[in-house]
């Protein structure tokens, strides 16, 4: 199933190969053995675009059926709908510039784990002054989280959002955008899923 979920991307499947055994080393952490990334709760560091994708796969897979008989599909967000969740629309105005509501003005030690300030990834909701009016904790800092969608038009690298622990408060505006090799294991990048069809 993950050979036929990857065939319509070449270098996806030059990225697996066909030796299955080696297939665990490509999708677990590079950063696995490391205490400071591996605490309950932590995201899932060290981690490609790819491996994260087979996840989405192994985890809709995992899913028992709804009642059309059809699992659930995990996927990675596509940057309009990171953005849109991140961000939101005001009816009155225009959207947030962090994910938090904007009256709680720039960055800071309790909306964020940012800049390196706390040396390594924090549990998912430590910084709950920082989530979303909806909810979603995260979205700016702690990892850089990967996107379906290519970065540009020349389909080399993958778009990230959301910046990470080691970068600056420049870098947390939902509007960010950055790129990376969908093979890259960096421990700044994670990802968030998607449950169902596109939400907007």
């Amino acid at each position: 199933k993950l050979l036929k979920f990857a065939s319509a991307d070449k270098a996806y499947l030059d990225y697996l190969g066909r030796d299955a055994i080696a297939w665990p080393d490509k999708f677990k952490s590079q950063r696995d053995a490391e205490r400071k990334f591996n605490g309950e709760e932590q995201p899932v560091v060290g981690i490609s675009w790819y491996a994260a994708r087979a996840y989405c796969l192994w985890l809709s897979e995992m899913q028992p059926a709804t009642s059309n008989q059809q699992p659930a599909i995990y996927r990675l967000p596509q940057e309009i709908e990171w953005e849109r969740a991140a961000a939101g629309r005001l009816e009155d105005g225009p959207s947030r510039k962090y994910p938090w509501p904007n009256e709680k003005g720039e960055p800071n030690e309790k909306l964020a784990n940012y800049d390196g300030k706390v040396g390594q990834t924090t549990p998912v909701g430590r910084y709950s002054e920082g989530a979303t009016p909806e909810g979603l904790m995260d979205m700016a800092g702690n990892v850089w989280e990967w996107q379906e969608n290519w970065y540009n038009e020349k389909k080399e690298a993958r778009a990230l959002r959301g910046g990470s622990w080691v970068n600056s408060s420049d870098i947390l505006p939902c509007a960010v955008r950055y790129d990376h090799l969908p093979v890259s294991q960096w421990f700044g990048y994670g990802f968030r899923l998607v449950a169902g069809q596109s939400l907007f």
